[in-house]
């Protein structure tokens, strides 16, 4: 779910993004790899996965996670 997330967050700020690093403070792996390449199987226009701008969706909360933190940490 946590994967999930980061692809789609980083959806949403891909465009310039792509002339450096798009995720610099990573170390480089599985996961940031997993990452990237699922970024531009949805934002390549033309691919079997593309999903049109209008479509992407994110979901933030205060700090960037998707636990529940109300009444008390899980």
């Amino acid at each position: 779910m946590k994967r999930m997330f980061l692809a789609i967050l980083f959806c949403i700020f891909s465009g310039p993004v792509f002339a450096a690093d798009p995720l610099p403070s990573w170390n480089d792996g599985p996961a940031k790899q997993s990452i990237i390449a699922f970024v531009a199987k949805v934002t390549t226009a033309g691919s079997p996965d593309f999903v049109p701008p209008a479509e992407r969706i994110a979901t933030f909360d205060n700090d960037g996670t998707l636990w529940s933190e109300q009444p008390a940490p899980v």
